[in-house]
C-alpha cells in the first residue's frame, strides 16, 4: 500500500475510486484525528443521531482513538444524541441501542468514550 503523509493534500494524489483509494483515504483521516487528538486535554463533543454521517464520523474517531496505546487515551469523547420526542419510535430504539452499545464496547475495549442520549423534559419538546 502507498505510504500516507500527514499534509493536506496527501490523500487527494489518489481517487478513493482507485485500488487502494479508499484505504489510504481513511488511513490518512485517522492519522489525522489521532494527531488531534493528542493536540490538547479538552474533550470532545460528538453529535450522534443513528444516521450514516454521523455514525461515520464516531467510528472513525473511535478506530482512530483504539489505534492509540491505552495510556494516550485520555481526553473523554462525548457521543451525544438528543432525542427531541417527535422521532419515529423505530430511529429512536435505533439509537437507544446503538448508545448502549457503544457504552458496553468503550468500557471492554478501555475507550474514553461516553455516549449519553439527551432527551428534553416534555414541556420543552420539539
Amino acid at each position: 500500500m502507498t505510504e500516507i503523509k500527514l499534509d493536506y493534500f496527501a490523500s487527494y494524489k489518489k481517487s478513493a475510486f482507485e485500488p487502494d483509494g479508499i484505504e489510504i483515504e481513511i488511513k490518512y483521516l485517522k492519522n489525522q484525528i489521532k494527531e488531534m487528538y493528542q493536540s490538547d486535554n479538552l474533550p470532545w463533543v460528538i453529535g450522534y443521531s443513528g444516521g450514516k454521517d454521523s455514525t461515520a464520523c464516531a467510528q472513525l474517531v473511535w478506530q482512530a482513538v483504539q489505534e492509540l496505546p491505552e495510556d494516550k487515551r485520555i481526553k473523554p469523547i462525548h457521543i451525544i444524541s438528543t432525542d427531541t420526542l417527535v422521532e419515529n419510535p423505530v430511529v429512536s430504539l435505533w439509537v437507544e441501542n446503538s448508545l448502549k452499545q457503544m457504552e458496553l464496547e468503550a468500557q471492554k475495549q478501555n475507550m474514553p468514550i461516553h455516549p449519553k442520549r439527551l432527551t428534553p423534559e416534555l414541556k420543552d419538546r420539539f
